[in-house]
């Protein structure tokens, strides 16, 4: 008989306390390590298929070292995309200094559930197809996910991953060692040996993509290096190799408008796809940071660049399909936030009218994904990175969706908002600077599109007060549609 696992039940099955005693009973005992911390990284909804949620997990052993007695509070760091804490939170998020392990080690847990259960049958049988020979231990290395079949969830470490098997191997230092010797020509800018690759894990989507950082150490060490690779299912990397080398020529052209990571080979045994590393950090949500406006204003550069080359790819975007997949967000919305359901419901409404009336814009290649945390700074230079999501689309397909993006979707104040619009209006100036030809006439749907998209990764994430930001990002919306370009 067909039934659906309730979301309640499935967070239930895999929150904190469920994966700690899950770990706790399952995973450390007959070993010599300990529990140190458990802290959910991310969670991700796609009702009503499917929930992932990922944990970073903690481990100690050998001896305690105990903090001296009158060591100050310390405050954890977080990457996260959410706003800066205030001082009154950044007070609460004070620990006081804790005892240490002589030996720690951090491990990536992954909780996936599936709610249909005939799906869940279905994703079971891949996965068991996958794991069925690997070991049950997963701090001795790769193990097949843990199995919990009457909340329909499984639990898995990387660098195991049902939808890319060869991550592992990817992941391995001793293989990719062995890997990179026989590609050192293209790897290394000097004559070397290489004498070691370490390996650390930069981001991780389970089943969708993972992005390693591999340090390359050599002899002698003057060519010692460093590279990303990313690993992705279904052989996608090798038509990110394809488009970035077209990319990368681009960008020698641009008289340095556009500066992007140098391709460097694509592993069709791993699913990986290797590019050089690029100097900098990514721009971070706060708006009102120095380099924020100048990032802003260099995106318009980068993309002004990668619209005048024509770039082949069989790839392409089109609005309708943008609408309808909006579509099955509303369904979604109605599920679990029914007033976001009817915002979202009459944004369409008057979305398609809209589009309807307004011809098609010029086609041109397209980035696909261009936001502010693409653009790495560093010494006032700016660099465009993540292109997996290349293709042909309209003109204001990169343009509406960098715009939207820059609405800070939880502003600390007044100050962040304005400086978005700063950015906005600095960002469509310079572009329209550079090309005054260009075809923005379907600008205003594009970016209600990504705002409305901005409302259903809200959804998808759940992060604390995620049902009023979407609302009031559907609000936005609903007033981008009917504004003028500024």
């Amino acid at each position: 008989m067909r039934y659906v696992i309730s979301l309640g039940t499935i967070k239930e099955a895999t929150g904190h306390e469920a994966i700690t005693r899950y770990l706790e009973e399952s995973v450390l005992p007959n070993t010599d390590w300990n529990l140190v911390k458990v802290r959910r990284k991310s969670v991700r909804l796609e009702p009503p298929h499917a929930y992932w949620a990922t944990y970073t997990v903690q481990l100690g052993r050998g001896d305690l070292v105990y903090p001296e007695p009158d060591a100050e509070p310390v405050l954890e760091t977080r990457a996260t995309d959410q706003p800066a804490l205030d001082v009154a939170e950044a007070e609460t998020e004070a620990e006081l200094p804790q005892p240490s392990w002589t030996e720690e080690r951090e491990l990536r847990l992954v909780a996936r559930g599936v709610f249909d259960s005939q799906q869940w049958q279905n994703y079971l049988q891949g996965v068991e197809s996958v794991y069925a020979t690997a070991q049950s231990d997963p701090l001795r290395g790769l193990a097949r996910p843990a199995v919990f079949p009457d909340t329909q969830h499984v639990l898995w470490f990387f660098p195991a991953d049902p939808n890319m098997p060869y991550l592992s191997r990817a992941a391995d230092p001793e293989e990719m060692t062995r890997v990179f010797r026989n590609r050192r020509e293209q790897l290394l800018d000097y004559p070397a040996r290489i004498s070691e690759v370490r390996i650390e894990l930069a981001r991780y989507l389970p089943e969708i993509s993972a992005i390693l950082r591999y340090e390359i150490e050599t002899v002698p060490s003057i060519a010692s290096t460093t590279i990303f690779g990313k690993v992705q299912p279904w052989n996608r990397g090798e038509e990110s190799h394809r488009v970035m080398t077209e990319i990368w020529k681009a960008a020698e052209q641009s008289e340095g408008r556009l500066t992007v990571p140098r391709p460097m080979g694509y592993l069709p045994e791993l699913g990986l796809y290797l590019q050089s590393a690029v100097k900098g950090t990514p721009l971070s949500s706060n708006r009102t940071r120095p380099e924020f406006l100048p990032g802003s204003v260099h995106a318009a550069e980068a993309i002004a660049a990668i619209h005048d080359f024509p770039i082949p790819t069989e790839k392409s975007f089109h609005i309708e399909h943008e609408i309808a997949r909006l579509d099955k967000v509303l369904d979604q919305f109605a599920i679990v936030h029914p007033k976001a359901y009817f915002l979202l419901r009459e944004l369409l409404a008057q979305l398609r009218e809209r589009v309807r009336k307004l011809p098609e814009e010029e086609r041109l290649s397209t980035h696909g994904d261009l936001k502010y945390d693409q653009l790495l700074h560093h010494a006032g230079k700016f660099s465009l990175i993540d292109f997996d999501y290349f293709a042909r689309g309209e003109t204001s397909y990169d343009l509406a969706k960098f715009c939207a993006y820059l609405v800070p979707s939880m502003p600390k104040g007044w100050e962040q908002s304005v400086a978005a619009e700063e950015a906005r209006k600095a960002f469509l100036d310079r572009y329209r600077e550079l090309r005054p030809q260009a075809t923005l006439q379907r600008f205003q749907a594009y970016e209600t599109i990504n705002l409305a998209g901005r409302a259903m990764t809200l959804m998808w994430t759940q992060a604390r007060g995620w049902q009023q930001a979407a609302e009031s990002i559907l609000v936005i919306g609903m007033e981008r549609l009917k504004s003028k370009l500024p």
